[in-house]
């Protein structure tokens, strides 16, 4: 008797497949300017909207105090301020002289020529991102982990016949 192979099988199967035949991913369609950078400085605008949208209804009809609320709209705090600050570096890199940073082999070995000043510095100090975007992603993971633990909880006082959405 012959076995067929399952959906799942024959995902995983050619997921296998391509991770051991790899070919070229075409994954990346880089557009020249201006189009790039113009669709990339939309998506941040629209990214904006929604933050200060979701900032805007959470304070209007507030749900509860508990940790996740908390943890949630501090992340979108964070998110905000991240977003707004690459935005900033975004336009101060198109600004910048192509001679005001130095590109290495790597990006850890790119520098920025001086003379420094105000804009170079505030793009300099600008480019330290990850300062904002981490707790961003931390307060968001908190959040959702108590989320996890309050619907986990429900779901053991309700019992497992009924279904939370």
């Amino acid at each position: 008797m012959r076995s067929r192979l399952t959906l799942p099988q024959a995902v995983l199967a050619l997921f296998i497949f391509m991770m051991l035949f790899p070919s070229k991913a075409h994954a990346v369609q880089v557009h020249g300017p201006p189009e790039g950078f113009v669709v990339h400085m939309m998506g941040h605008i629209f990214f904006t909207s929604a933050l200060i949208f979701l900032i805007y209804i959470l304070h209007k009809y507030p749900l509860d105090n508990r940790p996740a609320w908390k943890y949630f709209k501090i992340s979108i705090f964070f998110w905000l301020i991240w977003n707004l600050d690459t935005f900033m570096v975004h336009i101060l890199s198109v600004r910048l002289p192509k001679e005001a940073i130095a590109t290495g082999s790597h990006l850890i070995h790119s520098k920025l020529r001086g003379p420094f000043d105000m804009e170079r510095l505030i793009f300099y100090f600008g480019k330290f991102d990850h300062f904002l975007c981490v707790p961003a992603m931390y307060c968001l993971a908190m959040s959702l982990k108590d989320f996890c633990k309050r619907v986990e909880k429900h779901l053991q006082t309700v019992g497992s016949d009924e279904h939370v959405i």
